[in-house]
């Protein structure tokens, strides 16, 4: 991520890609924006191990904090399924396959419009 100021679209972008770049799996922004309270985005992601999911976790902190884009509040980083990392509008979900299956996220949030964001940093929409 650049470390000027970005706007909270530009962000999320730049944080997909980062979490995609980092070898995560299935990358996705869900546009959350007039459909929850909760945040405007998801990022939801999986890893390859518990491992994976660590410094995964670690890694996208420190590149959060290190273009000064928000302090996030972290849930989950010394656990061994599911990362949270909270902007406030934007909220990146770091999952084990089967934590992420049994969640389902993203069929909660069905009527989000949904981004993928492949290993290259290509996207490609999902829904409107």
């Amino acid at each position: 991520m650049k470390p000027e100021k970005m706007g909270s679209e530009e962000v999320v972008r730049a944080l997909a890609e980062t979490v995609a770049e980092m070898l995560g799996q299935d990358v996705r922004i869900l546009d959350l924006r007039g459909l929850s309270d909760i945040a405007d985005w998801f990022i939801v992601a999986s890893v390859k191990s518990k491992r994976h999911l660590k410094i995964l976790g670690r890694d996208l902190i420190g590149e959060i904090e290190a273009a000064d884009v928000g302090k996030p509040k972290v849930e989950g980083l010394d656990g061994d399924s599911w990362v949270i990392i909270d902007l406030f509008d934007i909220v990146v979900h770091l999952f084990m396959p089967e934590k992420r299956e049994f969640y389902a996220l993203e069929s909660y949030w069905g009527d989000a419009a949904v981004e993928v964001i492949d290993i290259d940093g290509a996207e490609e929409a999902e829904g409107d």
